[in-house]
């Protein structure tokens, strides 16, 4: 997939849940979800150890997809849940996997309960410990994935939604016109969402603290990124890239190029952003370029703080030196035809994660780990789908999304460890 592609993939096939949808069945929340609160009257507490899991998307909300801690050497499938739609990237603290996805799983069989839904599992077998539906317009998926933040999950649909990490309890909802695909980000006691138009912080009892507009000539569709004390937004048509005071919601910089810009990643002091045809380093306390390199990234940019690391539409994984942008090395992964790589890498101990999609063949796909210092191949995995999304790892394990493309097909989390 080329970037920025992941919405348009999942609106093709019919899963990403649009606002307008009307005198559609609803699910037992109701059409608006009018029996979750607007506000929460206290907090939540953070789980134990969240910061050591992978709470957020990219990990943490610099989106740096490290998880340094985590080695695998020789993978084999531990457990598998699959539901009868969809489902996206999850994310794991403690001895929790949240998983939003659309649909029943195995285990609950058909209930006619086929709208969007947060699911919290066993990390160690996969048993369901609660399952939250979402308020929906109809059985639509937006394809947002979730995030723990101080304890709640926060996930998007027809607006944002907070709920307890713990038990899976509604504390609030703010609705939207717009659908909230892509994940939010939690910082500074802030929870910072995007509808492409609005990027929206709200306070952890979901009280509004600003809104951000983009504008007519602007639009957003990708997550949100906080680091170096700002909120980074970028937008496209006017290519931009917007720091954010988490606090009041001011502008501090804004950088521009003639690019469509994809998520920041920040790291030792630099925000690292891919383009269609660039990868660009930024001065995060400043806005100010550093370099550029010239790459057609087909991803996000996970990064091990020497090197920076991003899939292409070529089908290459490569590697560039974070000081000045130059080629580590190159590895082509995805060679055969409708073969791509577009997911995301994750970086572990000693490797960087990958895995290939076919969606145009009814084949699987497969995971690949290279070593992250030279590229060579350290082991691989079958994937039981065509379609992949982007793997996380924690606590010794490698949690990978797959699918099928045709109708037949639900979304299956693989999760492998040695």
């Amino acid at each position: 997939m080329a970037l920025h592609s992941r919405r348009e993939f999942l609106t093709a096939t019919g899963t990403v849940g649009v606002a307008s949808l009307a005198g559609c069945a609803t699910n037992r929340f109701g059409l608006l979800g009018e029996d979750w609160p607007k506000t929460a009257d206290g907090t939540t507490e953070p789980l134990p150890d969240e910061p050591a899991g992978w709470p957020q998307y990219g990990r943490n909300p610099r989106h740096t997809g490290f998880a340094r801690a985590t080695r695998l050497d020789d993978p084999s499938e531990e457990w598998t849940f699959t539901l009868t739609g969809g489902m996206v990237p999850p994310v794991v603290v403690g001895n929790r996997v949240i998983v939003h996805g659309r649909g029943t799983s195995k285990s609950e069989g058909s209930d006619g309960s086929a709208g969007s839904a947060v699911f919290s599992l066993r990390t160690d077998d996969g048993s369901q410990e609660w399952r939250r539906d979402l308020p929906s317009r109809g059985w639509g998926f937006s394809g947002c994935p979730p995030i723990v933040y101080r304890g709640s999950v926060y996930v998007g649909g027809n607006g944002i939604y907070a709920l307890s990490a713990r038990d899976g309890r509604p504390r609030w909802r703010h609705e939207t016109n717009d659908s909230v695909n892509d994940a939010a980000v939690g910082y500074q006691n802030t929870v910072v969402a995007s509808t492409g138009d609005d990027l929206l912080a709200f306070d952890e009892r979901g009280h509004t603290r600003w809104a951000y507009h983009t504008g007519a000539d602007r639009a957003s569709r990708s997550p949100p990124t906080a680091g170096g004390g700002y909120v980074l937004y970028t937008t496209g048509i006017i290519e931009t890239v917007v720091a954010i005071d988490p606090r009041v919601g001011n502008t501090e910089w804004v950088y521009q190029a003639d690019s469509s810009f994809g998520t920041p990643t920040v790291a030792d002091g630099s925000a690292y952003i891919p383009s269609l045809d660039r990868l660009h380093a930024v001065d995060v306390a400043t806005g100010d370029g550093r370099w550029t390199t010239e790459v057609t990234a087909a991803s996000g940019v996970a990064t091990d703080s020497s090197r920076l690391f991003v899939t292409t539409a070529a089908g290459d994984l490569v590697a560039y030196a974070t000081r000045d942008g130059t080629e580590q090395w190159r590895r082509n992964l995805a060679a055969g035809e409708s073969v791509n790589l577009g997911t995301r890498p994750l970086v572990t101990e000693r490797s960087v994660i990958v895995t290939t999609e076919k969606s145009q063949l009814d084949e699987r796909v497969t995971t690949y780990a290279v070593d992250r210092r030279t590229g060579e191949t350290r082991w691989t995995v079958d994937q039981p789908g065509n379609i992949s999304f982007d793997a996380i790892a924690a606590d010794g394990r490698l949690y990978v999304p797959v699918s099928w493309s045709s109708d037949a097909g639900g979304g299956t989390l693989v999760v492998l460890s040695d």
